[in-house]
């Protein structure tokens, strides 16, 4: 038996006496079955062909066999398939497009979230031992180890959602595992038709993106940040290079959906920082990613979440230096809190170039256009839409409300009512030369509409 063997073994079977004793509330009977028929697969798989296990369709033939010979439950088949080839207990929650996280808080509780609300998942996994052997499995399948040595790791999975694992010891009351899943890309349309703002902004929006503004979406944790900043990103035009530089790489945009053949595939380059292997080689920093990227000409530089002072740094500098509509994410509580969040982070970047407000004023006056989103009783809202304008040479810009939310009430689902609407203010990047250069004057003169003016 070859090492490939030995670990696809492994990643399925543990011997007896490596199995921990049964915790308080296991559902014993369950797991035991299971398990017995895991290990009759594995029996016979091993004394015929190994190789049984790598194909699906063989390994179930198989378990019907042995099912049907030793009398057992027939639901056994499909349990183990799930847990060996697909996720266990919650593989109807990762094949449902609208759930967008799960929480394994132990093996007995699990949470997702659908449509904004969180819930209760009625299935669980059989005992503290299964979810971690089905963590171990699911960090393998795209190369993470996570065992005593490593117990905390975040991998990204092959369908591009992102989980987190920490295993007992850490984790003191057992094994905990996070994923964030991200569904389908939305257009646009899409949001407004499901209340985000209201529809006739699409065409406000569709001229920001034109006139080549530099943007960030702002908000909370799963306040829908990337997925109304990946609806900008579609409205692109057909010769513009987009490069994102992710971590973990995330974005669909670009990527053709055969389900949605009008879905538009804007050209896209994506890059994700690697860590250091085993032998602590083969790392690419994300200094090193942005360095030569600005190098190759792209139309706009996508950074997934300025959430450090790299991130931060070549975000602003891609922004700066002649990457006009390049993009962002950024966590805040509000969009006056923007210019702040990325000051702060910008002056923990390295060498102490921007240790003085003054030296950070400029760069962070690149940003021109904050899209803040936020839940309101579990429904998403675009909530504000602000200027960062410019003071002087010396102070951070300040934030200037275009479009505002008010609350007027609740529906009796709990969805606020009210409207996005306008300020009065008149946007100081109207004035600016670049917008001549991307859009028409018919455009302009629409744009300017939009603000009464």
């Amino acid at each position: 038996m070859n090492d490939c063997d030995s670990l696809y073994a492994e990643l399925f079977f543990r011997k007896e006496e490596e199995r921990p004793q049964s915790l308080p509330g296991d559902d014993a009977s369950g797991r035991d079955a299971l398990d017995e028929l895991r290990l009759k697969l594995i029996q016979e798989a091993w004394a015929s062909d190994l190789g049984t296990m790598r194909d699906k369709e063989k390994a179930r033939s198989l378990l019907r066999e042995i099912v049907a010979r030793e009398g057992m439950p027939v639901n056994l088949i499909e349990e183990l398939m799930k847990d060996i080839y697909g996720f266990g207990p919650i593989t109807d929650l990762m094949e449902d497009p609208g759930v967008t996280d799960i929480w394994i808080d132990r093996y007995n509780f699990i949470r997702y979230e659908k449509d904004g609300r969180i819930r209760k998942w009625n299935k669980t996994f059989a005992s503290e031992e299964h979810l971690r052997r089905f963590a171990v499995r699911l960090a393998a399948t795209v190369g993470r180890k996570v065992d005593e040595a490593r117990p905390v790791e975040d991998f990204r999975l092959p369908d591009g959602s992102r989980a987190v694992v920490f295993l007992d010891g850490p984790s003191v009351r057992g094994t905990s595992m996070i994923i964030r899943r991200f569904s389908r890309l939305f257009t646009l349309d899409e949001l407004a038709e499901r209340n985000l703002f209201p529809p006739e902004l699409v065409r406000m929006f569709d001229l920001m993106v034109k006139a080549r503004l530099n943007v960030f979406a702002a908000g909370g944790m799963g306040s829908g940040k990337n997925t109304f900043l990946n609806a900008l990103l579609l409205r692109v035009g057909p010769d513009e290079r987009l490069v994102f530089i992710e971590d973990p790489a995330e974005t669909r945009v670009g990527l053709p959906d055969p389900r949605r053949p009008d879905l538009p595939t804007p050209w896209t380059v994506v890059l994700e920082p690697r860590r250091a292997g085993v032998e602590g080689e083969g790392a690419v920093p994300p200094d090193l990613l942005f360095e030569k990227v600005l190098r190759t000409k792209p139309a706009r530089v996508i950074c997934s979440e300025c959430r450090n002072e790299i991130t931060t740094y070549w975000t602003l500098q891609a922004m700066n230096i002649g990457h006009p509509g390049s993009m962002s994410t950024v966590h805040a509580d509000g969009p006056e809190e923007v210019p702040l969040r990325l000051s702060d982070m910008l002056a923990a970047y390295r060498g102490g170039a921007y240790s003085t407000p003054a030296s950070r004023a400029g760069k962070v006056a690149a940003a021109e256009v904050v899209f803040f989103l936020g839940q309101i009783n579990g429904h998403r809202r675009l909530l504000d839409v602000a200027e960062i304008r410019r003071r002087d040479a010396d102070s951070l810009p300040e934030v200037v409300p275009l479009y505002t939310f008010r609350v007027e009430g609740f529906a009796e689902d709990g969805a606020p009512l009210g409207k996005l609407r306008p300020t009065g203010e008149i946007p100081a990047f109207l004035g600016k030369r670049k917008l001549a250069l991307y859009l028409t004057p018919e455009e302009m003169d629409e744009l300017r509409g939009w603000f009464g003016c």
